[in-house]
């Protein structure tokens, strides 16, 4: 059995997966549906819409290693080629794959990396609302942890939150 969409042409593996999940009863509910771009290939960019969680997916629909964001954070390029992991990257796969589930155990700190890998500067606790400024390395900058009711610190002049200027924290001057 051949099933052929509006352009004439027959279905694509991911038309027919998309498909054969939203056919299910009780199967879209919390369930990931691919989705497929225009001429029926999987887009390279897949987003869970239950989770909020990104991925990155090769031609065949399978998830690339390394490329899941979390809910809020920036989506990896996948056009980018394969390249090894930075030390982010590196950390944040790790946090978010040490459930028993493969998910993050709550209250897990996840790192956040930007498009090119490195830490963003602010980083968060979501479950607790606690944030804090970063170095290029990922360490925390004394003095820069905010509590929830707190609006977070202005990483780009962190030591502002320190009590004592000048001080030296890591690579940071503060004046």
């Amino acid at each position: 059995l051949v099933y052929i969409v509006a352009s004439g042409r027959p279905k694509s593996q991911c038309e027919l997966h998309r498909d054969s999940l939203q056919d299910r009863e009780g199967v879209g509910i919390g369930s990931h549906i691919p989705q497929c771009d225009s001429d029926g290939r999987y887009r390279q960019l897949q987003c869970h819409g239950s989770t909020g969680y990104c991925w990155c997916v090769d031609s065949s629909g399978q998830e690339r290693q390394g490329t899941r964001t979390p809910p809020g954070t920036t989506p990896t390029d996948c056009n980018r080629a394969e390249q090894p992991k930075t030390e982010c990257e590196y950390n944040r796969d790790r946090a978010q794959s040490s459930g028993s589930d493969g998910l993050p155990d709550p209250g897990l700190y996840v790192p956040q990396c930007n498009t090119e890998g490195q830490y963003v500067p602010l980083q968060c606790l979501g479950s607790t609302g606690y944030c804090w400024c970063v170095d290029p390395r990922g360490q925390e900058i004394p003095g820069t942890r905010t509590s929830p009711d707190t609006p977070p610190t202005d990483c780009d002049k962190p030591c502002k939150a320190a009590i004592f200027p000048p001080l030296f924290y890591n690579s940071h001057v503060c004046s």
